[in-house]
């Protein structure tokens, strides 16, 4: 055997050796769901899909157009989930119960006509944090996720629930006076259990971070591309 194709055989063995240690690539599958009231918050909808399809796979984006000229939500949201037999097991899903409503769910295909426009003259609102602790641990974490937000809907739009396992959540709010309104519900009860809420201060170095970070809605344009 010649030097060159002795080479040649070392190559091959080589590619045959680093395509078995390639780890196996998960399988991922994109889904749309409609049936959800319109007028539903944002992050109250994707909380909703979140523990509705939870059995599927796991859920790494959800995306909820809105219908900025109208102030209400688009007709449709956007899943990407990952895990053998995701879209199969989400299809299943479509005519149940989603907590009031029935969700249609449909395999999603690249729709640019559905996203939010990019509209640079929309003023930016500043979003607030307050802290929570008090509340009920032992229930899963989707679950107070969904109480909080839905607690502290009547502050202002509630954009994030964030619980961590050592008992403290905090709520991040958008409105006016939301932070003031958020720490009027200091001792109020939820669940039987007292909250208490405080005030988070954001350092200039959270700020820095936050203004260097991709956009949420740019993050979840390109989740969804095939």
């Amino acid at each position: 055997m010649d030097e060159s194709a002795i080479k040649g055989m070392k190559l091959l063995q080589l590619n045959e050796i680093g395509a078995n240690s390639r780890k196996p690539r998960i399988p991922w599958t994109k889904i749309s769901v409609e049936g959800y009231d319109t007028r539903l918050r944002e992050y109250t909808v994707k909380l909703v899909l979140e523990k509705h399809f939870a059995s599927c796979g796991k859920i790494t984006h959800i995306y909820v157009p809105r219908d900025f000229e109208r102030g209400i939500l688009k007709s449709v949201a956007f899943m990407c989930i990952k895990g053998e037999g995701g879209e199969e097991k989400a299809l299943l899903l479509s005519g149940t119960d989603a907590g009031g409503w029935t969700a249609i769910v449909k395999p999603a295909l690249w729709q640019k006509e559905i996203m939010d426009p990019w509209l640079p003259g929309m003023p930016k609102l500043e979003t607030h944090r307050v802290r929570v602790t008090g509340y009920d641990t032992c229930v899963p974490k989707i679950d107070i996720q969904m109480a909080l937000c839905e607690h502290f809907s009547s502050c202002g739009e509630v954009t994030q629930v964030v619980v961590l396992p050592s008992g403290s959540g905090s709520i991040y709010l958008q409105g006016e006076r939301c932070e003031d309104k958020a720490l009027q519900l200091n001792g109020c009860k939820m669940g039987g259990m007292n909250l208490v809420v405080e005030s988070v201060l954001i350092e200039p170095e959270d700020l820095k971070k936050e203004k260097g970070a991709p956009s949420s809605r740019l993050l979840a344009i390109l989740a969804i591309r095939p």
